[in-house]
């Protein structure tokens, strides 16, 4: 189980690190599918920053940025989980880290494809609290 727990941090993370060429990208995002043309914006825009024309800004590249501490923190999480590189002991406050950034990124971001990236950072969310509950009621507080 742990070894599928690192593996799919890694997964996530590489994948929220790599949204981070939209916020990089000058041309605006990857062109909608057909189907998705009445989405607001690219694949990779920020519905929330591309009506106010800030996305070729230093507020876009910002967001770029945090795409980027998003992934590299929950692939960190994946090789603490395996204890690699990062400390074993650290592994789920990263991981509680990127989800809740990634999450961030996520929202500014949204598109309806993100709807996976959404489900795994919130499930890794409620896996982290639950088991820090668990930790709490062991120790009985």
């Amino acid at each position: 189980m742990k070894i599928l727990i690192a593996v799919l941090l890694i997964v996530h993370g590489l994948i929220v690190a790599g949204q981070s060429s939209g916020s990089f990208n000058p041309i605006g995002g990857l062109q909608n599918p057909s189907w998705l043309n009445w989405w607001p914006a690219n694949l990779g825009q920020s519905w929330l920053l591309a009506p106010l024309g800030v996305e070729r800004t230093l507020l876009a590249r910002a967001g770029g940025f945090l795409w980027l501490i998003a992934g590299i923190t929950v692939v960190a999480a994946g090789l603490g989980a395996f204890g690699l590189v990062v400390p074993h002991t650290w592994w789920r406050s990263l991981a509680l880290i990127g989800a809740i950034v990634s999450l961030v990124m996520l929202t500014v971001y949204f598109h309806p494809l993100f709807g996976i990236g959404i489900g795994a950072s919130i499930v890794l969310l409620i896996a982290l609290l639950w088991e820090q509950g668990a930790q709490l009621a062991r120790l009985g507080l």
